[in-house]
């Protein structure tokens, strides 16, 4: 007698499966969240440690910070106030937090670039995130723009602006912050394969001094302004800070879009061949 399809006997739980899979997915993402913190952890030491370092017997140290964006400020004031920037309305405070985010931009692409190919000997020799030497990269020009913004806070109580509308900025600096980190990740993967990349992007950045709005207007019709998304950042923080006013949705959508766009699509090529660094540098 078979007792298979007995009602006696008590079937399987259709649950029960799901009830293992459930910690199994738990202990990924506790996992992946340790493995966050750790990366994060290196980062902003090797952060402080270079930001140290660079600064150690310097004659100006951090001050140089301060002084760097009032010299090119007062220096680009004077060629452009009576031509490019008459029509434009405080155009002090407009020339400076341009000049300022992509400052941040720029220093920090840059040097990120050669990132993993300047450190060779030590992925060679150590095991650690990868990942660390390009967000460390981020979070130290992050340091020296912290300063720079403090600069521009003081222009602004200086000639009369309402500082108030700064503590908006820190919602698009993050932004700001993914789409920096997020184009950094992949010029460090590009710059192993392809050694002339550090140089070109050197090069790609000068062009786009001269295409972002920095000194101009951003009324001035150029038909790739609609293809730089640094004009975007910069835009939306002149509108708020500056003009008090709210940007459109369309300018919202389009940086928080390509923020998350940038940082995803790096952190993925980044991880995609992260594995094969130490065989190509």
């Amino acid at each position: 007698m078979s007792f298979r399809n007995s009602p006696f006997i008590p079937r399987k739980n259709p649950f029960q499966q799901k009830d293992l899979i459930i910690p199994s997915l738990y202990d990924k993402l506790v996992l992946m969240m340790k493995r966050l913190q750790k990366t994060l952890r290196l980062s902003f030491s090797l952060a402080k440690t270079d930001f140290k370092l660079k600064n150690e017997g310097s004659l100006l140290g951090m001050f140089w910070y301060l002084l760097e964006p009032i010299l090119l400020l007062s220096l680009l004031y004077i060629i452009f106030s009576q031509s490019l920037g008459g029509q434009i309305e405080n155009y002090p405070l407009y020339l400076l937090l341009g000049l300022i985010i992509f400052n941040f931009f720029s220093h920090a692409t840059t040097e990120a670039t050669g990132a993993i190919v300047n450190n060779a000997e030590l992925i060679k020799s150590s095991n650690f995130p990868r990942e660390a030497l390009v967000i460390s990269i981020v979070i130290k020009r992050l340091y020296s723009h912290l300063f720079e913004i403090l600069i521009f806070a003081g222009f602004l109580i200086f000639l009369g602006a309402d500082p108030i509308w700064l503590l908006f900025y820190p919602i698009i600096l993050f932004f700001l912050i993914l789409f920096v980190l997020g184009l950094s990740l992949l010029l460090s993967v590009i710059n192993i394969y392809f050694i002339d990349m550090a140089n070109i992007w050197g090069f790609a950045c000068q062009l786009l001094w001269f295409a972002t709005p920095i000194f101009y207007s951003d009324k001035f019709p150029l038909p790739f302004y609609s293809f730089n998304p640094l004009a975007y950042f910069i835009s939306i923080s002149r509108k708020i800070i500056i003009y008090h006013q709210i940007p459109a949705i369309k300018l919202v959508a389009i940086i928080i879009i390509g923020s998350l766009f940038s940082v995803l699509v790096g952190f993925y090529l980044f991880n995609l061949f992260k594995k094969d660094f130490a065989e190509n540098i």
